[in-house]
């Protein structure tokens, strides 16, 4: 039976480090917002009402214009919604159509925790947490974003205790990679 670990948490948790050390032991690995700008890129339905959404006169076919949908979907959780209503249900049809096919072990990243339940396939839900302060710090650094940035998105996400209630297991990352995934493989063993 082959398994499916999905990684999530807030942003700058430490969710692509985690399942970059998975997909090294073989995992094949999904990140989540590639997926779907996979999706996005492929489907004209898709790209019409993203165009729509944002005022934008064209069919997007050409460029997709990823800064405007960021900026557009960090402004209040109303424009979020909008967007992940017209990204979702194809995304995780996709998604599940792509795991079904497959016989590799998955390593799936996904921020979005109340989303996941759409993954019809048995899983295993493991959550990276930090401190806001080390996630700040990680995504200003690793991401070159501003603070400003980082605070709007985050805003958008759940909380801390949300987060662990909709996971089968949490790794708290505020130190050395090794440590966490150190937390990580004595998970995954587990199911080896």
């Amino acid at each position: 039976m082959k398994n499916i670990f999905i990684i999530t948490g807030p942003i700058g948790a430490g969710k692509s480090s985690a399942c970059k050390f998975l997909k090294r032991y073989g995992y094949t690995y999904i990140n989540s917002d590639k997926f779907a700008k996979e999706i996005i890129k492929k489907n004209k339905g898709i790209r019409k009402k993203i165009s729509e959404l944002l005022s934008i006169d064209n069919d997007l076919s050409k460029r997709m214009p990823w800064k405007k949908i960021r900026d557009f979907i960090s402004l209040n959780m109303n424009n979020k919604k909008s967007y992940d209503a017209i990204i979702h249900d194809i995304f995780y049809k996709k998604l599940n159509q792509h795991i079904n096919i497959g016989i590799h072990d998955y390593v799936i990243e996904i921020p979005l925790v109340e989303t996941i339940r759409q993954i019809k396939q048995k899983k295993i839900i493991i959550c990276i947490l930090a401190s806001y302060k080390k996630r700040k710090e990680r995504f200003t650094k690793n991401k070159h974003k501003n603070e400003f940035q980082f605070c709007s998105l985050d805003n958008l996400q759940q909380s801390r205790e949300f987060y662990i209630r909709n996971s089968d297991y949490v790794i708290n990352n505020n130190k050395e990679l090794d440590i966490m995934t150190s937390k990580l493989i004595s998970i995954v063993n587990k199911y080896q």
